[in-house]
């Protein structure tokens, strides 16, 4: 059977995304040879940021031009006057980006990456040409990291019609371009299709709308956290399975494993585990819910991918020390659903595998993907990755713990440790408590300030408007990263502020009345939401956080480093490597 796993646009075009490659590895390992994996965001973005992309759409932008000249219809929408605003705009901009756009995109692939004003121009330029090929398909745009359609993502009805919309949506023309010929001359039996994030949704279902439709004996398999999220929603979904045979939910490998068996074997698909399937017309979900053994699983296979087209000068590969959070109380967090429980690798097998991966894909670089790290498993890993001498530059994200020491963090950066991920949230200590933070401010100002002295750069996620914060609270939080000059002006440091959502599966949804939420709405036409619309008792509405929050970005925005560290963790460890190995170059000042 050829086997062939695909991961879609939109997701950032620095670093290969870790799904499918863990789903190869445990494949290749179990006997099962996977034919084809691929990377099609890197793939198609690659494909359109080219000259000869700009040609093929030269005369559709002057074809576009000329016929809304002679049709204009209302203010907004495709065909309006902001449509034919936009296109004109675009073919004014064509003559200077189609002769810029080439040579943009080899920069972030070469030494000028790390001049950080050609870094912002490549981007900046990248992002414009984009915008030129969306007004084709206005109002939807595409952007470097991401993309925005008129059409609602929380509801399969809209996702139906925005795959079928020939006008507004672009995958349909760059998978028809781009991937259809080669897909059909070395068709698979089997395709997984990975959907981890919200801007992959129309542009992975649209990819297997086309599979089925020119290929309909193609099985096709959707998973990826995104539908593990929305197992109930699931199961009185039936219009997605026009576009799928079935979803995979939660973890997948061995789910994975077991469906290509039935598919080669009884197809007795009741025996796949975590399998959303249809029969006789009824939507089963396959329960319970199988977790993985890490310890069985091999180090993530990136064979195939083309490490060379990602835009940065060197190749970032994402690993993984444990699944699950070792915590999971934050109130607001359903990150935790995705992976059901905690359980970690044995450090000694992480640093066989990242010296394995090190030396195969000749890359020192490493994002470690796990919700957190628990210390004394990365007190192992770091005194092992010492004791060889590897030389490895890599990521990660911990909590605030108070068992943090100034001497685990000096071991991070002898073992190659540059950033630190943190999920700060909030630095008010009545908030710290109620969202059941398990820190304190003691700590938080400890690790941050013991980090920039040993030389570990520090990311600090902020949610705004959790429920019963006041604004005050909100502005105390701001406070600590804009008056914090240590902090924010040590080279690397990035922050980024979310404004709260009230997710399904997040604990706080087992009490809201305890959290100060009095009344919860689920949104009408959006079967597959995410998230709730509430009010609360006390503190700011939705409303009024909404306005601080765009109030405490502004404000954090003018002391943080947008690009590159906000922007892409990926390419802020590369920067911070090089400044770091930089400094340690110079001649010591004694």
């Amino acid at each position: 059977m050829k086997i062939s796993l695909l991961f879609p646009p939109s997701w950032h075009p620095s670093q290969p995304y870790l799904s499918i490659p863990c789903l190869s590895a445990f494949l290749e390992k179990s006997g099962i040879s996977v034919h084809q994996q691929r990377d099609l965001n890197i793939e198609l973005l690659d494909k359109v940021l080219t000259k000869n992309f700009g040609l093929d759409i030269h005369q559709r932008l002057v074809d576009l031009v000329k016929r809304l000249e002679q049709s204009v219809n209302g203010e907004t929408g495709p065909g309006s006057k902001e449509h034919y605003a936009r296109a004109v705009e675009s073919l004014d901009r064509f003559p200077y980006l189609i002769d810029e756009i080439e040579p943009a995109k080899a920069s972030l692939r070469g030494e000028e990456f790390f001049n950080l004003d050609r870094y912002r121009e490549c981007l900046f330029l990248i992002d414009r040409w984009l915008e030129v090929a969306s007004s084709l398909y206005f109002p939807t745009r595409m952007t470097v990291v991401d993309n925005q359609f008129s059409y609602s993502i929380y509801s399969s009805r809209e996702i139906l019609q925005a795959i079928h919309d020939e006008t507004q949506n672009p995958y349909l023309d760059l998978y028809r371009q781009f991937f259809l010929p080669s897909f059909s001359q070395d068709t698979p039996d089997f395709v997984g299709v990975s959907i981890t994030a919200t801007s992959q949704i129309i542009p992975g279902l649209t990819l297997c709308k086309l599979i089925k439709e020119f290929h309909p004996d193609v099985h096709v398999t959707v998973g990826g956290s995104i539908f593990t999220r929305l197992v109930d929603n699931l199961r009185r979904c039936d219009r997605l399975f026009q576009l799928t045979d079935d979803f995979i939910v939660f973890e997948g490998e061995t789910a994975l494993l077991e469906m290509i068996n039935q598919l080669e074997g009884k197809k007795d698909f009741s025996k796949v585990p975590n399998l959303i399937w249809r029969q006789d017309g009824k939507i089963i979900v396959n329960q319970p819910f199988y977790s993985e053994n890490l310890t069985e699983h091999p180090a993530p296979n990136y064979d195939g991918f083309p490490l060379g087209q990602y835009l940065a000068p060197h190749t970032v590969l994402p690993v993984q020390f444990s699944r699950g959070c070792y915590y999971k109380d934050c109130a607001f967090c359903a990150l935790t659903l995705d992976h059901q429980n905690f359980r970690q690798k044995d450090p000694m097998k992480v640093v066989d595998e990242l010296e394995t991966l090190s030396r195969k894909y000749d890359t020192p670089y490493f994002f470690f993907t796990d919700e957190c790290l628990a210390l004394s498993p990365t007190k192992r890993l770091c005194k092992e990755l010492i004791r060889r001498g590897l030389d490895l530059q890599w990521t990660a994200e911990l909590r605030f713990e108070k068992n943090l020491s100034r001497e685990l963090l000096a071991s991070m950066r002898e073992a190659g440790c540059q950033k630190i991920v943190f999920g700060l949230e909030t630095y008010n200590a009545r908030l710290m408590d109620f969202m059941v933070k398990g820190i304190t401010q003691e700590n938080v100002d400890r690790i941050c300030s013991d980090c920039v002295e040993i030389g570990i750069a520090v990311h600090c996620y902020v949610i705004v408007g959790f429920p019963t914060e006041t604004e005050e609270e909100a502005l105390e939080t701001m406070n600590f990263i804009v008056k914090n000059t240590k902090l924010h002006s040590s080279y690397g440091f990035s922050c980024q502020p979310c404004l709260f959502d009230l997710e399904k599966e997040a604990p706080i949804m087992s009490d809201p009345g305890g959290y100060g939420i009095q009344r919860i709405m689920r949104p009408a036409s959006e079967d597959l939401s995410l998230g709730f619309f509430y009010e609360v008792k006390s503190g700011m509405t939705p409303e009024q956080a909404e306005k601080v929050y765009q109030h405490v970005y502004e404000k954090i925005s003018e002391v943080v480093c947008e690009l590159p560290f906000n922007y892409s963790m990926a390419d802020g460890l590369l920067y911070i490597t090089r400044h770091n190995k930089q400094l340690e170059a110079q001649p010591s000042s004694a």
